[in-house]
């Protein structure tokens, strides 16, 4: 986490905090000054900024109150306290895909540790999937990230966190996700992804293009969106409907030139009608397996191990490993699993148990039991039914 910046960083992020959120007018307010976020600062001292700076009456008051050392040095101790980190679009550690895009944004936020990754994918889809869908945004994700991608996604409900703890799953990535979110990166939105947020936060990265403390508003989860695509190589839709505000992330990621993958989808549900248009109107490539993405990335260098053969199977080769495994098949004892899991075994193994029940006889946060039944169930060690009732 960089929380040490050279001088021209410092005055660089100093004007993101004052503008915010904007790579034009950010653009457009350095260029009387070549570039120099120092120059400007300067300027703004002496309440000296050109019209050329094209910044409005109201912006220009606020710039002037900020322009002081004392102001930048209480952001920059404000970051600290929250372990937050901040870079620059100028600045060499920012995401190189990230910086293509027509409208970057000019500050990133960041929890965690931020990497460079070598294929990072985006994986979207509806915030109240069917089964299928949240099977294979779990399966994806999962396989994926065993080959060496990191999956981008937004933390809100449905497939965006499925999509991260799958991509967790993968214990041997260093660096398996990254979530965006529409708010400040100190922001938990939804509240109950608190656990799955903490997860990534060790690691992964958490990253928001808004000040700290900034709370979610419709608003901000078109401009989350261009993120998630614009981080990404290529965006895999599991489920969309067919006005899904999925589909702002798609058209994000075809105006910058990503790949698009889709699912597809039964005919008769609703839930898929806009992932099935997408591949019948050639919007989106028809995707039936992980490696069908891997495969348009074979070249970059990444999903390979040293010394390991190039191929990759295909999942319908390793189908024991992603079905569902029957609970005396268990890839781990029951001593091995973490302690949450295993007081929720006890407990089923007495008989099925709703959720608010379980709720009751762990003592588990909500937030917790959510995240730990979304891991078992994907794990096969336990089925959900109708009403969130759970059975071994």
């Amino acid at each position: 986490m960089k929380l040490d910046y050279e001088r021209e960083e410092r005055f660089l992020l100093w004007l993101g905090f004052v503008l915010g959120p904007g790579a034009k007018q950010y653009e457009r307010a350095l260029a009387p000054f070549g570039g120099n976020a120092e120059d400007f600062f300067n300027a703004a001292q002496k309440r000296a900024l050109p019209p050329e700076c094209g910044i409005k009456a109201e912006v220009l008051e606020r710039i002037f109150a900020s322009a002081s050392e004392r102001y930048m040095l209480g952001c920059f101790r404000r970051l600290q306290e929250y372990d937050i980190s901040a870079l620059s679009v100028r600045m060499p550690d920012y995401p190189s895909l990230l910086k293509e895009i027509y409208d970057p944004p000019p500050v990133l936020y960041c929890r965690g540790e931020l990497q460079e990754a070598e294929l990072p994918i985006g994986i979207v889809g509806s915030r109240s999937p069917s089964e299928y869908g949240r099977n294979m945004a779990y399966r994806f994700a999962k396989e994926l990230a065993e080959a060496g991608a990191c999956i981008v996604s937004g933390l809100a409900y449905g497939v965006d966190c499925i999509a991260a703890l799958g991509a967790l799953a993968a214990e041997k990535n260093d660096f398996p996700t990254i979530a965006v979110l529409g708010c400040g990166v100190d922001m938990v939105y939804p509240a109950n992804n608190r656990d799955i947020y903490d997860k990534i936060m060790r690691r992964g990265a958490i990253i928001s293009e808004f000040l700290p403390g900034t709370a979610a508003k419709p608003s901000y989860f078109p401009m989350r969106n261009r993120i998630i695509s614009g981080l990404s190589r290529g965006v895999l839709v599991v489920e969309a409907a067919e006005k899904s505000g999925t589909l702002i992330t798609v058209d994000c990621a075809l105006e910058q030139g990503r790949d698009v993958f889709a699912l597809p989808g039964r005919l008769i549900d609703a839930k898929s009608e806009g992932t099935n248009e997408l591949l019948r109107s050639g919007q989106a490539k028809f995707t039936s397996a992980a490696e069908d993405i891997l495969e348009e990335y074979r070249g970059i260098g990444m999903a390979q191990k040293k010394n390991e053969p190039k191929t990759v199977k295909k999942p319908k080769k390793k189908a024991a490993k992603t079905a569902p495994v029957q609970k005396e098949e268990l890839p781990k004892e029951r001593e091995e699993l973490p302690a949450e899991q295993r007081l929720i075994l006890n407990i089923l193994a007495k008989g099925e148990k709703s959720f608010d029940e379980l709720c009751e006889l762990t003592g588990l946060s909500v937030p917790l039991l959510n995240s730990t039944l979304t891991e078992m169930e994907f794990s096969g060690i336990m089925k959900q039914s109708p009403g969130r009732v759970y059975s071994l």
